[in-house]
């Protein structure tokens, strides 16, 4: 038979303790003594969850091309600890090309139902072993921070003690941080000058000049002021203060991240040359129907500009009836400035706004639109269900599944937000426990929309206060941002204009 031999380590350390030279010595022997024709060689020094992995896509490809019989592995974990769909996948390859899995002893054939069964409960059993050691390093991770120690090399302007294991300032470079926080507070270079300014001392470790990328991290990073910081996966973080030697004070950094916050809001459109801005540039807008995220495009020409917002034409495959319908921005425009304009008048207006939301009919109205919402989640969930079904069956491909797979779980991920943001406004409002006066005063950032004196600036201030929106055919539902929590604002769009017209 034809074999391909298939190695595979976790990480680097791995391959130092478990060798991969010894996985390949004892699978070559286990292969010659079986009379198999070894066809290559594939090794991976990466994670088993991965189905991507740089070997085994070569590996499947092979499979495809007829050119083996059999893959030999140590063990089936080895090949693989996927979810049930990419498990799925690489099995159906395998099964379709009647390449048989072999472990040192055992061969499992895929067209056998019991063989088949057999190597499910092998991957269950893998994926569970990686879930719990993945849970136990993140478990090991949080308790070496709480006790300020810290994984991972530091920047080379540390260097790593083994013997205290903390980290120490490297005399070499301590004069970095001092210089960059001189230059961007006092001085008020830009970070492509400070790069160069230190670049003219000294370059990188690496031989390298410096850039933009390595002195706005310099900027952003706690470590410099002695605190290591990590947000994990489960959206927990965990700070120690005083982990190690500090190269800046913490009234620094935080000095320095209130000039970053001016200078974005100052320099964006500067550094960019942008002439050609519209109102909605800065904000994040999706589909109404189908969840699918809105471009917006510019049409005619540059002394009359007209802005529409479309879905992605580039897209194969729409779930949405008006993919190629575009949205005169003009119908919605002089309202989101009326809006901004109204919003600057204080407490009556967004009194009159909640006390407008709170009616009876509009509570009733959210629950229908919560129940629209729910049904559009659990028809998306229904759909991925299915989808591993069409692929078993042969219906589509496996590009065609991972195609399909994303675009759903695109439209899922926006109608869970929706639905979230929705029940928490239902909530607010049965409860009548609006904070009027801290509204108001998030609100103040309005209060630059007049005062400042350019369309650039002007449209700073409109994504700061509404960062995401949503698109019907008849209004636009913009998001006002309130400390983490999207407040719905309805805008009305005017009748769209005769067909073959540009608006006017």
């Amino acid at each position: 038979m034809r074999c391909a031999i298939y190695i595979r380590v976790s990480t680097k350390l791995q391959e130092k303790r478990f060798s991969l030279s010894a996985q390949r010595f004892e699978l070559t022997k286990y292969a010659e003594n079986q009379n198999w024709t070894i066809t290559d060689y594939y090794q991976d020094v990466e994670s088993g969850g991965k189905l991507k992995k740089k070997d085994l896509t070569r590996l499947i490809d092979t499979v495809e091309d007829g050119k083996i019989d059999v893959v030999l592995v140590v063990e089936q974990d080895r090949l693989s600890r996927l979810d049930t769909m990419e498990w799925e996948i690489l099995k159906g390859v395998l099964r379709d090309n009647e390449v048989k899995i072999a472990e040192p002893g055992i061969i499992t054939d895929l067209t056998n139902e019991d063989h088949e069964m057999i190597s499910d409960f092998k991957n269950i059993i893998a994926k569970r072993q990686r879930r719990s050691l993945v849970r136990a390093m993140v478990r090991g991770k949080k308790e070496s921070i709480r006790k300020g120690k810290t994984f991972g090399s530091g920047p080379f302007e540390y260097k790593y003690n083994k013997t205290t294991k903390q980290f120490e300032v490297d005399p070499e470079w301590a004069w970095v941080i001092p210089l960059i926080d001189d230059l961007y507070l006092k001085k008020r270079y830009s970070l492509r000058k400070i790069a160069r300014e230190i670049t003219k001392r000294a370059k990188t470790p690496s031989g390298k000049s410096w850039n933009e990328s390595l002195v706005r991290s310099r900027l952003s990073s706690k470590f410099y002021h002695g605190t290591i910081e990590k947000e994990f996966a489960d959206g927990e973080i965990i700070t120690f203060d005083d982990a190690h030697e500090p190269l800046r004070s913490k009234e620094t950094y935080v000095e320095i991240q209130s000039q970053r916050s001016k200078r974005q809001s100052s320099y964006y459109f500067k550094e960019n040359h942008r002439k050609d801005v519209n109102i909605l540039r800065l904000t994040q807008i999706r589909c109404g129907d189908c969840g699918l995220k809105m471009v917006l495009v510019q049409r005619g020409n540059k002394d009359k500009p007209r802005y529409y917002l479309q879905h992605n034409l580039r897209e194969r495959e729409h779930p949405c009836r008006n993919y190629k319908t575009h949205f005169n921005v003009r119908r919605v425009e002089s309202k989101i400035k009326d809006l901004l304009t109204e919003l600057l008048s204080g407490k009556e207006f967004l009194m009159d706004y909640l006390e407008m939301g709170r009616s009876e009919g509009n509570i009733e109205d959210m629950k229908t639109s919560m129940k629209d919402v729910q049904t559009k989640i659990n028809t998306n969930k229904n759909k991925l269900d299915r989808l591993l079904d069409l692929y078993l069956d042969q219906v589509i491909s496996k590009n065609e599944m991972a195609d399909r797979r994303k675009k759903i779980d695109t439209q899922l991920e926006f109608f869970e937000k929706e639905y979230a943001s929705l029940k928490q406004k239902y909530m607010l409002l049965q409860k009548e426990e609006h904070n009027i006066d801290y509204l108001y005063e998030y609100l103040e950032v309005a209060h630059e929309y007049s005062r400042e004196t350019t369309p650039e600036q002007q449209l700073m201030v409109m994504g700061r206060l509404f960062p995401t929106a949503t698109l019907y055919q008849d209004k636009l539902i913009l998001q006002l941002d309130l400390n983490a929590q999207l407040l719905d604002i309805p805008v009305i769009a005017d009748p769209p204009p005769p067909r073959g017209r540009p608006y006017i």
